[in-house]
């Protein structure tokens, strides 16, 4: 059975938002796994685009798109 997403939050992008708000399970077409991600998730949060501070002590529950910009490798 498939998945409601009926919060804004977790709503697909039809394209990045760039310099805008995304959410960790939020996803668009420009999505480009990081080299650290699990396999088969297509998730914002694993995106090499989207800042959640992960190199910070405490990441972000929400993230900045700064695509085409890489922020994770």
């Amino acid at each position: 059975m498939e998945e409601i997403k009926s919060r804004k939050e977790d709503q697909h992008l039809d394209k990045p938002n760039k310099d805008g708000n995304v959410w960790p399970k939020q996803t668009c077409p420009a999505f480009t796994s990081r080299e650290s991600a699990a396999v088969g998730i297509y998730e914002c949060w694993y995106c090499k685009y989207a800042d959640f501070h992960l190199e910070k002590p405490k990441p972000l529950d929400v993230g900045v798109c700064r695509f085409p910009k890489v922020v994770n490798k």
